[in-house]
């Protein structure tokens, strides 16, 4: 593990900055983590600065450091509101900054002129869409209490039509396992070829989960072994399948042992206000009994140094520490995993200091015996075919 952590060790850490534009969300997902999403006030402009700022002055910047804007529905806030922050993001960051952006939308407000505007900054889209509306429309209301599916489906046709690249990420509850060839044949149908899979997961102010069933897992393993069976034959790519192969060729790295969610500063969240969150980006605005505030600074105040030198952090990353520690002295699957996500250990167990969670026996362990178990059956195959040949 690291020893003695310096802000020296972090240079060039951080790959994705979170933005929280604005805490609101325009739909009222039943599954959502976010205490706040009622809340429409939106982050000062001169905050959006201090945030870019903060990254690159204490040296966590990189040149191809993304901002992200999320934690909310940042497409509530108009365009001219955007055009300004990423010209202060520019102006603030190094001119060898490559001016990365990215959204995680709903997709329900998705018109062309957003999409000119994507387009225009090159911006990343994610959209979130749980399959066709009987299933999306379970979990993904709008404030008056009917389905986003219709709404969200014709911002995808506005992407489709302006020919702005997008990837989406559904999320699987009980209500997916017995549906993979609807899943996907209908993102198939619609022309979606990346797609990536978040169990619903225990974190934030969502304190339980459909999947937590007793007979959960091997109902997702059957989910996930079919949808990537019928993915690989319509053409569909897989994050999940993509992430268990590059892990399996990943070097491990002694001082570096854990992934992008435990491992300190690589992903930095900045709240509407200001707050300094790092590890899992779920973590940001939780009260949590024990800790109180996860919050590790503000931009306007606090240096890096201060924070790795302040109680919260020491706190967090000590407990997140052992538990990286536990994984990997006691889990076949850490190879793959790192230690699993801060978010998931504090939100299923009440510690940082945790291991195993329903979060990384289905995302993780499951994922990985279907993906692993499709390489090798194709090793077995092309064995008994070079013998016959």
């Amino acid at each position: 593990m690291i020893a003695g952590l310096q802000p020296a060790a972090l240079r060039g850490r951080t790959k994705l900055l979170v933005l929280q534009g604005t805490p609101f969300c325009n739909i009222d997902c039943d599954y959502c983590y976010l205490a706040e999403r009622s809340v429409k006030a939106r982050m000062p402009m001169a905050m959006v600065g201090e945030s870019v700022r903060w990254i690159f002055e204490n040296g966590l910047g990189q040149d191809d450091t993304t901002v992200v804007w999320h934690a909310g529905e940042p497409l509530t806030l108009p365009r001219a509101w955007y055009e300004k922050a990423f010209a202060v993001a520019a102006e603030v960051a190094p001119s060898s900054w490559n001016r990365r952006h990215a959204f995680q939308t709903n997709g329900t407000l998705i018109d062309d002129a957003w999409c000119a505007f994507f387009a225009g900054h090159k911006v990343r889209v994610g959209v979130s869409l749980d399959g066709p509306a009987a299933l999306h429309d379970l979990h993904r209301k709008r404030r008056d209490g009917h389905g986003s599916h219709a709404a969200a489906m014709r911002g995808v046709a506005a992407l489709k039509r302006n020919e702005v690249p997008f990837h989406v990420i559904c999320v699987v509850t009980e209500a997916s396992l017995s549906r993979s060839d609807a899943l996907i044949e209908f993102f198939a149908g619609e022309g979606i070829v990346d797609v990536g899979f978040n169990i619903e997961e225990i974190e934030g102010v969502h304190t339980g989960s459909t999947l937590a069933v007793n007979d959960g897992r091997a109902r997702f393993r059957a989910f996930f072994e079919r949808a990537v069976e019928r993915a690989d034959e319509l053409g569909i790519s897989i994050r999940e399948v993509r992430g268990v192969l590059g892990a399996a060729v990943e070097l491990p790295n002694k001082d570096w042992p854990g992934n992008d969610q435990n491992m300190p500063f690589v992903l930095v969240t900045v709240t509407r206000d200001g707050a300094i969150y790092t590890f899992s980006p779920e973590l940001a605005g939780i009260e949590h009994p024990e800790f109180g505030t996860l919050a590790l600074g503000h931009v306007g105040s606090d240096s890096l140094a201060d924070i790795i030198d302040g109680q919260v952090f020491q706190t967090q990353w000590a407990e997140i520490s052992a538990g990286i520690a536990a994984c990997a002295r006691d889990c076949a699957y850490f190879p793959l995993c790192r230690g699993g996500a801060p978010s998931n250990k504090l939100g299923e167990l009440g510690t940082f200091a945790g291991t195993e969670t329903m979060a990384c026996r289905l995302g993780q362990q499951e994922v990985a015996e279907v993906v692993l178990g499709r390489i090798l059956k194709e090793m077995e195959r092309s064995s008994v075919l070079a013998e016959a040949s």
